[in-house]
């Protein structure tokens, strides 16, 4: 192995660690602005990871993703979910080359439903199947930034989804 791969692959490597920080960030921010700033920051920065990776199908889905995040902050509802998955699917399409390409497709299909159509429990569980979709991506397309990202919002999306179970629950029974 050149030097040079090698520093490329170790470079390729620290922006998904970037991409990954910020998406951190993402989580312990309170101003809400801040927060669609940074998954916008964090989708860009995976875009551009998974693309340095070979992952071309992730990189545009993922760049669809930034930009479909900042949307929904102002848009909501069937007809913006539908002008996204368009977007999405036929991007996906023109791209495919390997069978890996259709888990970011899938991925940003269902967190397109999540954010335009879906809300409570219901959305929580479709970023949860999302983001196991990417977290298989990036183990495929190895990218270790991807993953842990993956793995730290699958536990933080469990363990939200239980506790809305189980105010559910609490609920159900004052009534």
């Amino acid at each position: 192995m050149s030097v040079d791969l090698f520093m490329n692959e170790t470079l390729v490597q620290a922006l998904g660690f970037v991409a990954l920080g910020l998406n951190l960030c993402v989580s312990s921010t309170i101003n809400d602005n801040r927060m669609r700033a940074l998954i916008c920051l964090s989708c860009l920065t995976f875009a551009v990871h998974y693309t340095l990776l070979g992952a071309l199908v992730a990189g545009l889905n993922l760049f669809v993703n930034s930009f479909r995040a900042l949307v929904s902050v102002k848009y909501k509802g069937y007809h913006v979910f539908c002008l996204f998955l368009i977007v999405q699917i036929g991007m996906s399409i023109y791209f495919y080359s390997e069978p890996r390409d259709l888990l970011p497709a899938i991925a940003s299909c269902i967190s397109c439903y999540a954010l335009f159509v879906a809300e409570g429990m219901r959305m929580r569980i479709a970023f949860l199947i999302c983001t196991l979709t990417w977290m298989v991506n990036a183990a495929l397309v190895g990218s270790y930034g991807g993953l842990l990202n993956d793995l730290f919002n699958a536990s933080m999306l469990t363990i939200t989804i239980f506790r809305l179970r189980k105010q559910q629950k609490l609920q159900a029974q004052t009534n």
